[in-house]
C-alpha cells in the first residue's frame, strides 16, 4: 500500500468533521468502536504519557506550545491534532515533524486487519477520525514518545481520544458550540469537556464563563483533581469566578514589530508560584493567543509538579519558535493578506480586534466560508464592523459547507458592500488584483478555507511574495 492507497482507504469510511448531520447520535459518538480497535492494536495508547486537551476555543494552539516547550526541554513529543489544513499528516507529527508519507502507507497497512474486524463488530464501522486516533497512538508508542499531546476532536466525554489515562488534562475556553450535539448552554456543553478530568490527574483551567467555571470545579472536586488556572480577564468569560484563588499573574502583551512596522510577535510577562517568567515572546497574535498561552504554561506547572524537568529556557524557546499555521497567520505583505480560521461568533470577535489593534490599513476585504452548523448572524453581525467589502466564497467538497449565496442572503443588509464568489480561487485571484497596495485581505470562517488559501498561495505566487507558508509539506 502506498501513500495515495492508504489515504484513499481512510476516505472510504465516514468523516463526521465532513458530516452535515449535527444531531446527538449515541450510535455515531461512543467509545465502544475506538475501544476494540485499540484492544485489537495492542492499546498502544497505555504506553503513553498523555496531556489531554479539551475546550471550544484555542486547543490546538495551546496544544502546539505545550508540545513545542517539551521538545525544547529535550523530550521526544508527539502531537496529535485536528483538522489538517493541507496534509492529513499535520494530524500526527513527533518534535514538529510530520509524519511521513511512507510511514502513513505502512501504519495504515498494518492498522488494516483490526479496522476491518472493528468495523464488522456490533459497535458497527469505525470512522475516518477514529483511524487517525489509532494510527497515532500506535506511530507515538512505537517512537518510544516520552509525552504525547492529544487535542480532543468533538467535545471530550464520547470523543475517540477519551480512552486515554493522561498525567494532566487541559480545558481551553468553552464557548457555544456544536450545540446539536454537546448541548445548549455553557453547564452542558462543560459537563460533556469536563469528562476528560481523570481521578488525581491535574487539570489546568483556562478562564471560563461563571456557568462553566462551575461545572469544572464541581467535577474537579468530586475526582480529587488540583487546578492549576491562569489569572487574567478574557472578555469572552465575564466575569472569571472570583471565589477560585487562581495560580498566575500576568502582565499586559506588547506586540514586537519587524522593520517594516508590522506585528510579528508579542511579548508579556507570566509569574506563577514556583517561576517568574520576564519577556516571553512568541509568533502567535491576538488576546486570544495570549489566553493559549498562560494556559500552555499552567499546563507546564502541572507537569513540574509530578516531578517532570522542565527548565525555563525551554519554555521561552518552546514559545519562541512554537509553529501553527491559519491563526492570524500573514502571508503577504503588499497588500496585507491574513489567514484565520475564526468560525464562531467570539473567535471571529478575537480576530476583528486584532486585526484592527495590530495591522495599519486602508481597506479591510474579507473573503469568507462557513459550516452550515455556525451561527450565521452573529458572525455577519461581527464582520460588518470591520470589513469594508466582504466576498463570500465556498470550498469545495465539503457537504458541510454553506452556499456562498446563504452568506450573501444573510448579511447583504449588514455588511457594507456583499459580493458572491464561490470558487476560493477565482475569489482570492480577483482580489488580489483588484486589492491597493495598503488593502488588508483576511481569508476567514474555516480552516479548511484557510487550508485551501494556502495551497493556492504556494501554487501561484512566488516565494519572494510568499510569507511563512509551510512549504516543507
Amino acid at each position: 500500500m502506498n501513500y495515495e492507497a492508504a489515504l484513499a482507504y481512510i476516505e472510504t469510511f465516514i468523516d463526521y468533521e465532513r458530516s452535515p448531520d449535527f444531531s446527538r447520535q449515541a450510535r455515531l459518538y461512543n467509545l465502544n468502536r475506538i475501544s476494540l480497535l485499540l484492544k485489537l492494536l495492542g492499546n498502544p495508547h497505555d504506553k503513553l504519557r498523555v496531556i489531554h486537551i479539551a475546550g471550544s476555543k484555542g486547543k490546538g494552539s495551546t496544544a502546539a506550545l505545550i508540545a513545542s516547550v517539551l521538545t525544547h526541554a529535550g523530550y521526544k513529543t508527539g502531537l496529535f491534532t485536528s483538522p489538517h489544513l493541507i496534509t492529513p499528516r499535520e494530524r500526527c507529527r513527533i518534535d514538529g515533524a510530520l509524519i511521513s508519507e511512507e510511514e502513513v502507507a505502512s501504519y495504515i497497512e498494518k492498522l488494516k486487519p483490526a479496522i476491518e474486524t472493528a468495523s464488522t463488530s456490533e459497535f458497527g464501522r469505525v470512522s475516518f477520525f477514529e483511524i487517525y486516533t489509532a494510527l497515532a497512538f500506535s506511530y507515538f508508542a512505537d517512537k518510544a514518545t516520552d509525552f504525547a499531546v492529544i487535542e480532543v476532536g468533538l467535545g471530550g466525554r464520547l470523543d475517540a481520544t477519551n480512552v486515554v489515562k493522561p498525567i494532566a488534562t487541559v480545558i481551553t475556553p468553552i464557548g457555544l458550540e456544536h450545540t446539536a450535539i454537546l448541548g445548549e448552554t455553557y453547564a452542558e456543553i462543560a459537563g460533556e469537556k469536563a469528562e476528560i478530568i481523570k481521578e488525581d490527574c491535574p487539570l489546568a483551567l483556562a478562564p471560563q464563563h461563571p456557568e462553566a467555571q462551575a461545572v469544572f470545579e464541581k467535577i474537579a472536586n468530586e475526582r480529587n483533581v488540583p487546578i492549576v488556572e491562569t489569572k487574567i480577564h478574557d472578555p469572552a468569560c465575564k466575569p472569571v469566578s472570583s471565589d477560585v484563588e487562581q495560580d498566575h499573574r500576568v502582565s499586559t502583551p506588547q506586540l514586537v514589530q519587524n522593520a517594516e512596522g508590522l506585528p510579528v510577535a508579542q511579548r508579556f510577562d507570566v509569574e506563577t508560584d514556583s517561576e517568574n517568567y520576564s519577556q516571553l515572546t512568541m509568533p502567535l497574535l491576538g488576546h486570544h493567543q495570549f489566553v493559549n498561552a498562560t494556559t500552555a504554561i499552567a499546563t507546564i506547572e502541572c507537569l513540574k509538579q509530578k516531578g517532570y524537568a522542565i527548565p525555563k529556557t525551554s519554555v521561552y524557546a518552546g514559545f519562541k519558535n512554537v509553529q501553527w499555521h491559519g491563526r492570524i497567520q500573514r502571508i503577504k505583505s503588499s497588500p496585507l493578506v491574513v489567514l484565520d480560521g475564526a468560525h464562531s461568533a467570539v473567535s471571529m470577535e478575537a480576530l476583528c480586534l486584532t486585526l484592527r489593534e495590530s495591522f495599519r490599513y486602508t481597506q479591510a476585504i474579507f473573503i469568507v466560508s462557513l459550516m452550515k452548523d455556525k451561527d450565521l448572524k452573529a458572525i455577519g453581525d461581527i464582520v460588518s464592523k470591520t470589513a469594508d467589502t466582504v466576498i463570500a466564497t465556498q470550498i469545495s467538497e465539503n457537504p458541510r459547507v454553506m452556499p456562498a449565496e446563504t452568506i450573501q442572503e444573510a448579511w447583504s443588509g449588514t455588511c457594507n458592500k456583499m459580493t458572491v464568489c464561490p470558487n476560493p480561487e477565482k475569489a482570492i485571484g480577483g482580489t488580489l488584483a483588484s486589492a491597493a497596495p495598503t488593502d488588508l485581505i483576511c481569508i476567514t470562517g474555516s480552516l479548511y478555507l484557510v487550508g485551501q488559501a494556502l495551497k493556492i498561495f504556494k501554487s501561484n505566487f512566488s516565494a519572494k511574495d510568499r510569507i511563512g507558508i509551510p512549504f516543507s509539506y
